[in-house]
């Protein structure tokens, strides 16, 4: 056997590389991470040119709120659509779109006929679409992989995302700096993320799931199909308290990224590369927050860990605000993305491996709207006030805030635990 043989064997059968071994898990995944580099590049592309047409951070957070309030929207109900449907097929209509919406923006901002009406309008369809995707992709996830690599699996992916925080920015900054208008190299951002779109695509033609999870026998109407779910997710004890702070996590610590473009450039006047520097720090930490989680073979422990992780989250974004110089601040956003991170993928972990598999859809679209609407709408609210007080005061305020709700819950935890912790028939429910 060869040398590459033999290590790839060793990296299938230990660790977080446990979710290897399973062909069509390896080829998502891998597709997922050339994805999310395009979707960062996209990302970053949206946010500078919102900064530079507007100079605003309430502009950033209006921005960062469309997408979050059309996903909020369309979530619940494309979460009990796949349920119902074929995610396969599913997937395969929401990356076209998202391709094609891609291509629209790319063409509007070369042709120079972009602007801030433009970007919201991206934004809103933009969030609708990934409303479509998001509870398909999650749910495909864990039917890729047997049950005892799940948390490897969800721990991967969200590895791969990261190191595409990480590696999409930093190339977003330099697209950006190098041409003279920086509206070309911005165009050239959207164009690489449709090409990314694509290739994703082309991949959801050649993986098969595992098993049939979309729910057998009679069916309710659809409305009642969603309060079905609702009803499931508050019935867990534990549960819903679980949601609870997943919410005010989301709201408040991981609002900060969608501001980064006025911290870099109206704070410390270090321009797009300034921009790349703090959210490829982000990347960095998030990366090694999700190596933490996907070395868990199950959910025991988890949530303790995502005490923890909040817990060093809430001392780095007080750092972060207080930042004297910006070296200071990429520090204190890599020490962010790692907490954030692992409070982020262990929750996902957790609510994935108590839940049975025909009410994934449903729970996981509840769960995202959470994990994606909570911080857009958190850098809006930021940011308009941020537009009338120092940006410093406001973050810690709103640190304090969490803090208080934190200690709040933090005596509940073990009960949390206890029902997070266990384990869901394998058989799919009545």
């Amino acid at each position: 056997m060869s040398v590459p043989s033999r290590f790839f064997g060793y990296i299938t059968s230990h660790g977080m590389g446990r979710a290897l071994r399973h062909r069509d898990f390896t080829l998502f995944a891998l597709a997922g991470w050339i994805a999310n580099n395009g979707m960062w590049l996209q990302r970053i592309g949206v946010q500078w040119l919102t900064w530079e047409i507007t100079g605003s951070f309430a502009w950033l957070g209006a921005v960062a709120s469309a997408d979050a309030i059309a996903i909020m929207i369309f979530l619940p109900i494309f979460g009990t659509v796949a349920d119902r449907g074929n995610r396969l097929h599913l997937a395969r209509v929401s990356q076209s779109l998202l391709m094609l919406l891609s291509i629209g923006l790319a063409a509007l901002t070369l042709a120079g006929f972009i602007n801030i009406w433009g970007l919201l309008t991206f934004m809103a369809l933009h969030g609708a679409l990934e409303g479509f995707w998001t509870p398909v992709r999650m749910s495909m996830t864990p039917n890729l992989v047997p049950r005892a690599d799940m948390a490897s699996a969800i721990g991967l992916g969200s590895l791969f995302f990261n190191l595409a925080q990480f590696i999409g920015p930093a190339i977003a900054g330099i697209l950006i700096a190098v041409f003279a208008d920086r509206q070309i190299g911005i165009g050239i951002l959207f164009v690489i993320t449709a090409f990314s779109f694509l290739g994703y695509w082309v991949v959801l033609f050649m993986i098969r799931l595992r098993q049939d999870e979309t729910r057998g026998g009679a069916r309710l109407g659809f409305i009642a199909d969603f309060r079905e779910g609702v009803v499931y997710m508050l019935g867990m004890p534990g549960l819903a308290l679980f949601m609870a702070l997943m919410l005010a996590s989301n709201l408040i610590m991981r609002a900060f990224r969608e501001l980064l473009a006025g911290y870099a450039d109206g704070i410390f006047q270090a321009g797009p590369e300034g921009l790349a520097m703090l959210t490829s720090a982000i990347g960095i930490g998030a990366v090694a927050g999700s190596m933490v989680v996907a070395n868990y073979k199950n959910a025991a422990g988890l949530t303790r860990l995502v005490f923890i992780s909040y817990a060093l989250a809430i001392v780095m974004q007080i750092g972060f605000a207080l930042a004297p110089v910006f070296w200071f601040a990429v520090t204190c956003t890599a020490g962010l993305g790692f907490a954030v991170a692992i409070g982020s993928i262990g929750s996902q972990v957790l609510v994935q491996s108590t839940i049975h598999g025909d009410m994934r859809g449903r729970v996981m679209s509840l769960w995202s709207i959470i994990a994606r609407g909570g911080p857009a709408v958190g850098a809006w609210i930021i940011g308009v006030l941020t537009d009338i007080w120092e940006f410093q005061l406001v973050m810690i305020v709103a640190t304090s805030i969490y803090l208080l709700f934190y200690l709040a819950l933090l005596p509940k935890s073990r009960a949390m635990a206890a029902s997070l912790e266990s384990t869901p028939d394998d058989r799919p429910r009545d």
